[in-house]
């Protein structure tokens, strides 16, 4: 017999979303023991997290370490006041799925939740919604959990109120022609008939009690929309010392080739300017006189050359010991 007390505050838990919008079936919450179990009444002992067999119920140290390192983003986090400059401060800066691909933007699923809503020139990477975040018996769950674990399952869920904006990117995210399973099929009741289908209108019912979350219910991170990767990379490097946030090229080489397009732009432009220089004062040299303001000009001419002969060096200088770092790094880490 559940205790009357223990009872009454699994009533009032703060469960998103009501029990009649739930989505997935598979589990139930035991409140006297603040633990999971299969909405399955026969055995219990080889029970797993919905979508990932894996993940045991009946270890609960395990399902925790699993769920931290699912949903939380502790470097975002930390960077959370500095993310102005990486992306717009507004959490509805989402752009639907459909419209992802009108930018011209191809969507990669990933399970790495630091990279939900990360895009990088033609590409956004976006992490699937997990079948147990559609269940009210999990968020029960997440009520006797840290803080910071449901800010941010809360503040992952709403994401999806404005990645799902119209049925066409519903269908976007549970076709099967575009391979993307961003969404479950089904809510795993396993009646007679089969496990129910997941339908536009009732994703929408869901879904709709996370639209209008608060900030203070989400963790820093979720107080932003997309993040932009490229300047990510220079931000971890200012405010985490670290090397970069996410390495997208498999070799240095495309990294760093990159880096050297804007530098041979720059160097073209100067060395043009230089030969202008050059030629000007030649043709200054064959007259007999110098009159004082080509003087001031030859003056400049030589300032501004030995200036951009420094400038070179140094950028030459900084390249060569960024290479040399990057090799040991990967050396160090037994990438190569």
């Amino acid at each position: 017999m559940i205790d009357g007390e223990i009872f009454a505050q699994c009533l009032l838990a703060g469960v998103p979303f009501p029990l009649e919008h739930e989505l997935n079936m598979q589990l139930r919450f035991d409140c006297a023991k603040s633990s999971l179990l299969s909405s399955d009444q026969g055995d219990q002992s080889n029970i797993s997290l919905p979508g990932q067999p894996r993940i045991p119920l009946n270890c609960s140290k395990r399902l925790d370490q699993y769920l931290f390192e699912e949903h939380l983003t502790t470097n975002l986090d930390d960077m959370a006041s500095k993310l102005w400059l990486v992306s717009t401060p507004r959490y509805w800066h989402i752009s639907p799925l459909h419209h992802q691909a009108v930018r011209g933007r191809k969507i990669i699923p990933t399970e790495n939740p630091h990279l939900h809503l990360v895009w990088y020139y033609d590409r956004i990477f976006i992490k699937p919604i997990p079948r147990y975040l559609l269940s009210h018996a999990f968020w029960e769950y997440l009520t006797t959990q840290p803080l910071e674990l449901r800010r941010a399952a809360t503040g992952f869920v709403r994401t999806y109120a404005y990645l799902i904006r119209y049925e066409i990117d519903f269908r976007l995210a549970t076709g099967d022609e575009h391979h993307l399973s961003l969404i479950p099929k089904d809510d795993g009741s396993g009646g007679h008939n089969g496990s129910e289908k997941i339908t536009y209108e009732r994703f929408v019912k869901f879904i709709a009690s996370f639209e209008d979350q608060p900030d203070k219910h989400v963790s820093p991170r979720y107080a932003y929309g997309e993040l932009r990767l490229s300047r990510l990379n220079v931000c971890v490097r200012l405010f985490l010392g670290k090397l970069t946030f996410h390495h997208i090229d498999a070799q240095w080489g495309s990294y760093l080739g990159r880096c050297l397009a804007p530098l041979l732009s720059v160097f073209a432009i100067v060395s043009v300017a230089l030969n202008a220089m050059q030629v000007e004062l030649g043709v200054q040299g064959t007259f007999k006189g110098s009159q004082p303001q080509w003087m001031f000009f030859a003056y400049i001419a030589r300032w501004f050359s030995c200036t951009m002969l420094l400038i070179t060096a140094i950028v030459a200088s900084i390249f060569f010991f960024l290479t040399t770092f990057m090799l040991l790094h990967d050396v160090w880490s037994g990438v190569v």
